[in-house]
């Protein structure tokens, strides 16, 4: 009679070892990395300003507690000439060398109004569309922040990089505890969502594992309040997204198609949504769909959805990152008009880094 009892105990003993695993595969950045060294911006090799919003609580600096009100904010930051992959080298010591690793230069606090005009640069103008980027669950401030700037380097698309940064505990065992600040963030990304489009301009969505399952929930939000001249307006990415495939459908079914494709990168055998889809009781998620599914590839095309199996790039050890890799690839792809990017699901093919049919 024990004998479930124990293999529950079991399988429950292995997730949080796999889970304080995934925490430990690189040492995590404290506050401190935010700190201005205006001093390294003579040797600084490239510098990129990145605007951050977010509804954490200031206190010390950006905790995991929430706030009800989003904070705005800018940084200069100096990235080093040779910084591909996965990992990030962040600032060590009182003088770091922007040599060798990402180094804040400058930063400031922003009202709202001057937020929304600097995010209007970029190299379209005062008009210029702007990037946002929501990121996963176990993330903090500082690792998403060093994380957009590396992907605006590589993408190099000319958009102004925008964070928005929800209260993430930023601890691997705290993974409900993620989604119910997920959940309370959809408000903020919503408002901050419609204030990027304003004036008509199109906005680069894109949201990362437990980040597009916030970024779902803000686009049935848009949906229920009419504003489908907001919906309109978005082009949607969704990397490795975190979310349920049945509870996605039903959003799907809510939100309805948008004018644009929205691009899922997907890859089956990435571990980290296996061990989401364990927490959640063995149900699917969406960002480990197989695309070579005929009826995955049917109902993509129904939704005016575009499926890719990113699983051919080089794997960090988790296999959740690879998107890092694509960040000029997927930016080229929605510079196209819509009616090139066709619904449907695609492998990415490493070789020759095109789209083939499976």
């Amino acid at each position: 009679m024990f004998r479930p009892v124990l293999l529950a105990l079991l399988a429950r003993l292995t997730l949080l070892i796999s889970l304080a695993l995934l925490a430990a595969c690189a040492p995590r950045p404290g506050p401190e990395v935010l700190a201005p060294h205006p001093e390294a911006a003579a040797t600084a090799p490239r510098m990129i300003r990145v605007y951050a919003a977010s509804n954490r609580a200031a206190v010390t600096g950006y905790e995991n507690l929430p706030a009800f009100a989003t904070t705005y904010r800018y940084y200069d930051i100096s990235v080093p000439p040779e910084a591909p992959g996965e990992q990030i080298a962040y600032p060590e010591g009182p003088s770091p060398d922007p040599a060798r690793s990402y180094v804040v230069l400058d930063s400031g606090v922003l009202t709202r109004a001057a937020f929304l005009a600097a995010t209007r640069g970029g190299r379209g103008g005062p008009e210029g569309e702007a990037g946002l980027y929501i990121h996963g669950y176990n993330t903090s401030y500082q690792e998403a922040l060093f994380r957009l700037a590396q992907i605006a380097v590589e993408a190099d698309a000319g958009v102004a990089p925008v964070l928005f940064s929800w209260p993430s505990t930023g601890k691997p065992l705290e993974y409900e505890g993620d989604r119910q600040a997920a959940l309370f963030s959809r408000g903020e990304l919503t408002s901050l969502i419609t204030d990027l489009t304003a004036g008509h301009r199109r906005l680069l969505v894109f949201g990362h594992s437990m980040g597009a399952f916030l970024t779902m929930e803000s686009l049935r939000t848009l949906k229920l309040s009419g504003r489908e001249d907001v919906l309109a307006r978005l082009d949607v990415v969704l990397a490795a997204p975190d979310i349920d495939v049945f509870a996605f459908i039903r959003l799907m079914q809510e939100v309805g198609p948008l004018p644009a494709p929205m691009v899922i990168l997907s890859s089956p055998d990435d571990r980290a949504l296996a061990l989401s889809s364990r927490i959640a009781g063995g149900r699917p998620r969406l960002g480990a769909l197989p695309a070579n599914s005929p009826l995955v590839a049917q109902a993509a095309r129904r939704a005016n959805i575009q499926i890719i199996d990113i699983s051919e790039v080089q794997a960090d050890p988790m296999r959740h990152l690879r998107y890092i890799r694509l960040a000029e690839l997927y930016t080229r792809q929605l510079e196209a008009p819509p009616e090139l990017r066709l619904p449907g699901a695609f492998i990415f093919d490493a070789l020759s880094r095109s789209l083939v049919a499976p």
